[in-house]
């Protein structure tokens, strides 16, 4: 059997119980080094995972087999990847609070309307979600960062937007910043785990 935990947006608080239940029952336990940090008491295998991880040869070992994954696995997550390699009716998939979910939260803005983009590693066109949506949640990387969104806003005259980041979500370090586009491109600082969320008027 395997099962794709949602562990949430870091601090183990976040996880649900059933989630935790699941995960003490692993007989192997599959995850990036922060998450497998996280649940190093966990008395079973474990693998770490990268860019260039195997899953066929993951996914064939005995017993169960457990998958880490940040926020919510099916929201631009592992799921998408696992789904490719394993029968559905092998698979449970385990959901979590993503850190779009909880940046709203700490943000008190709501998620009715809130268009989503991912930019690891993929090429969507965040230009044309932004100016079709007043809130846009997005999911950034090492080479996407806050600054890039602000310069892509004023490439495309969107000053008007404001632009939150949200660092380090849910554990002691966590951050949440407001900034105009101009703030932003002005700023120099190097932010840790973040996602960012485009706001247009007063919401």
């Amino acid at each position: 059997m395997v099962t794709i935990v949602g562990i949430g947006p870091g601090n183990k608080k976040f996880i649900t119980t059933y989630a935790l239940e699941r995960i003490k029952e692993a007989d192997v336990l599959v995850g990036g080094r922060r998450h497998l940090e996280e649940f190093e008491d966990i008395d079973c295998e474990k693998i770490m995972i990268n860019a260039s991880t195997d899953y066929r040869s993951i996914l064939n070992k005995e017993g169960n087999i457990v998958i880490l994954a940040s926020g919510e696995p099916s929201l631009y997550g592992i799921s998408e990847v696992i789904l490719k390699y394993v029968d559905k009716k092998q698979l449970e998939i385990i959901p979590g609070i993503s850190s779009i979910q909880y940046m709203c939260a700490k943000l008190k803005i709501t998620m009715n309307d809130l268009a989503v983009v991912s930019l690891h590693g993929r090429t969507e066109d965040l230009v044309k979600k932004v100016k079709e949506n007043k809130k846009v949640a997005i999911f950034t990387d090492d080479t996407h960062t806050p600054q890039f969104v602000a310069a892509m806003l004023k490439e495309e005259n969107l000053q008007d937007r404001k632009i939150h980041v949200g660092e380090n979500l849910s554990y002691d370090t966590e951050r949440i910043y407001s900034f105009t586009v101009e703030e932003l491109l002005n700023c120099n600082k190097k932010f840790d785990l973040n996602v960012v969320v485009i706001t247009c008027g007063n919401i």
